[in-house]
């Protein structure tokens, strides 16, 4: 599989994307649920909200997947 190239400025928005929306939704979600959805180290999430540490560039993109399956409303 190959990986997809994202230019610094389009990963730049979707950390701004991915920070801000997780800023105004932290209290209605399972913080765990996601974290463990994506394999990330226990606390990622709660750690940025709570103590604003910065979330690693690796964890933007999972992340961002996330919210947009979170997002998306749509009947199956």
């Amino acid at each position: 599989m190959q990986e997809e190239l994202v230019s610094p400025k389009k990963q730049q928005n979707n950390r701004k994307r991915v920070e801000k929306w997780l800023l105004n939704n932290h209290r209605y979600i399972n913080i765990t649920a996601i974290e463990k959805e994506i394999s990330a180290p226990k606390g990622l999430v709660q750690k940025f909200v709570k103590y604003d540490k910065k979330i690693n560039d690796k964890w933007i993109d999972p992340l961002s997947g996330i919210i947009k399956r979170f997002t998306n409303f749509t009947l199956r």
